[in-house]
């Protein structure tokens, strides 16, 4: 959030206003700020105070217009510029969010919330060694932002600078961490060529977050590594059971053979079982149970999850569970009990700090089988609004367009996708797919016809259509 506290005054009504912006009451800090503003005159700090209001609670429209107005007073307000660019961005307006945000940082380069700002940006559009210079400076500091340092991280790996990115990572690792730090900090040794840290890394980050996605980089290593770390966890968890190792070797067993070649999935079914028992009204336990299950036993799955759902009090957990069930009302014939589930994993989808696109789109794709495209339609724009430079949330919109036959605007969106996929085969090869469509239908042939190439190029390197960069979604999980 951009640090505003305004100009203190003599006036009762506004130091409480201030006091509650300061307290995180932007809701309660927009009404007094709005009734002071319309009894006098405009104030510049005042205007700032509510456009950052307007923008903490979601009022995105509104907080731009009230930005305009208060720069309009300020216009070398770094903090200003800063929340404008904030408030573009988040209104799917990335190239006005740009401008706004390189203007805050020429005015102040602290500016710490553009300056992220425009790295994700930049790391969204492919310019990952630009985002690397931008926030090295601040990132480096004493005292800097964790997350500064660990978007720092992430700028570094994308630029081909893992160990750099290594050493930024060991350095804010710790047992409170957040799991994008260890999956961080794993990744960035993967890379490296430092396979046993990477694993080590992983395993720590599993035990702390079993339902996380941290073995999405656990198993991209290589094979006998792999297989080596997998052994020696199994005699260790058979020799003394742990509950959060139970879950977490569960989830990983059950992710490293999806083709079902070995006994992983036997295993892990085994392992999760005994979890269960271990800890009767562990949510996680029951959950993995049940997604060790679904192979075999839909119906068993559906009944270890509906009891993990009663169990559940972590809401990101809640969501994973609601999707399952979702999907398995879905998979058997029950499309008012998928869509029940569906609707209560994007009510606690709203209120979670990090809203997850997945969740918000797997619904709209079913309200699309559903034959209810406007309803789909809602549920991707308030996706774009609050998550504008998710790439999978520009290929659904994408697809709609072309659903409408709006190719150009196709063009625009399969482009975005392309620019952003950051390395995940799905993603390019839908996009391609799209492209190929619109300029064949805007009479564009050559160009259609090198978009069919490259969508056949990746499907040759795709097998059975896994991306070779696992993104770790809610979606991709069963």
């Amino acid at each position: 959030m951009v640090s505003v506290v305004a100009t203190r005054r003599e006036n009762g009504m506004l130091a409480a206003a201030d006091r509650a912006l300061r307290e995180g009451r932007f809701a309660d800090a927009a009404r007094v700020y709005e009734a002071w503003l319309q009894e006098r005159s405009a104030s510049a700090p005042v205007l700032l105070a509510l456009g950052i209001c307007y923008l903490q609670t979601g009022r995105n429209d509104e907080a731009i217009a009230v930005l305009r107005r208060h720069l309009a007073l300020a216009p070398r307000s770094a903090s200003g510029r800063a929340a404008l660019g904030l408030a573009l961005l988040n209104g799917a307006r990335p190239m006005e969010a740009r401008a706004e945000l390189e203007r805050a940082v020429r005015l102040d380069p602290r500016q710490s919330d553009a300056v992220e700002a425009l790295a994700r940006l930049d790391l969204t559009q492919g310019r990952a060694a630009h985002a690397v210079a931008l926030l090295a400076p601040l990132a480096q500091q004493p005292g800097a932002r964790e997350s500064l340092r660990a978007l720092l991280g992430e700028a570094l790996v994308r630029a081909g600078r893992p160990a750099a990115a290594l050493a930024v990572a060991e350095q804010i690792l710790s047992a409170q961490s957040p799991e994008n730090v260890y999956a961080l900090a794993a990744e960035a040794a993967r890379r490296a060529g430092k396979f046993e840290r990477a694993a080590e890394i992983c395993e720590q980050g599993m035990k702390l977050y079993p339902d996380s996605e941290i073995e999405t980089v656990y198993l991209r290593l290589p094979s006998a590594t792999l297989a080596a770390r997998i052994v020696a966890r199994l005699a260790r968890v058979r020799a003394a059971p742990e509950l959060s190792e139970m879950i977490a070797l569960g989830r990983v067993l059950l992710g490293v053979d999806p083709a079902r070649k070995t006994r992983a999935n036997e295993i892990a079914r085994q392992i999760l079982a005994a979890a269960v028992e271990l800890a009767p009204d562990d949510a996680s336990a029951r959950y993995n149970y049940g997604r060790a299950l679904s192979t075999t036993d839909l119906n068993g799955a559906l009944v270890e999850w509906e009891r993990a759902l009663a169990l559940a009090r972590r809401d990101e957990l809640r969501l994973r569970i609601l999707l399952q069930i979702a999907r398995a009302k879905n998979d058997l014939g029950e499309s008012r009990g998928a869509e029940r589930a569906y609707r209560a994993a994007i009510e606690i989808n709203r209120q979670l700090p990090q809203r997850r696109p997945e969740a918000t789109l797997e619904y709209a794709r079913f309200l699309q089988l559903q034959g209810r495209q406007t309803e789909a339609e809602a549920l991707v724009r308030e996706t774009l609004v609050w998550n504008p430079l998710a790439p999978e949330a520009h290929l659904e919109w994408a697809k709609l367009l072309a659903a409408r036959r709006e190719w150009e605007r196709v063009v625009e969106e399969a482009t975005f996708v392309l620019q952003t996929a950051d390395g995940d085969d799905e993603l390019e090869r839908a996009a391609h797919a799209l492209l190929a469509r619109a300029f064949y239908h805007l009479k564009q042939p050559e160009r259609a016809q090198w978009h069919r190439g490259a969508r056949l190029i990746a499907e040759d390197f795709l097998p059975s259509g896994k991306s070779s960069q696992p993104r770790g979604s809610l979606t991709g999980e069963r």
